[in-house]
């Protein structure tokens, strides 16, 4: 059998993880990997670069604690838009173009 450079390994590792353990997982390093970018989150901010956050209340993928609350944290003048009753897919599937014309406004 071949596999790709590092992929046996992911996969390996991966069905070694009950689901809780996955999740927990993968929530760490989506959050950890937030905060890796906090040195360009802070040039955004000093440079002024106006930024809107769309996130949907009910993501379980990226928890808006994790993912939005921090970048407001980074970027003080950025706007954060929490939309209640949506998760990861939904904050933009089903509401295209209401997310359009709030992107086009902003």
């Amino acid at each position: 059998m071949y596999f790709i450079s590092g992929v046996d390994i992911v996969v390996r590792d991966l069905t070694r993880h009950t689901h809780h353990s996955a999740w927990h997982t993968m929530h760490n390093v989506i959050c950890g990997g937030a905060r890796a970018q906090d040195r360009n989150l802070e040039a955004l901010a000093a440079a002024g670069v106006p930024v809107r956050v769309v996130h949907g209340d009910a993501d379980q993928v990226v928890p808006v604690e994790c993912s939005s609350r921090h970048l407001k944290s980074k970027l003080p003048h950025a706007e954060l838009r929490v939309v209640g009753g949506r998760d990861h897919r939904t904050v933009v599937f089903g509401r295209e173009e209401e997310l359009a014309q709030e992107l086009r406004a902003f």
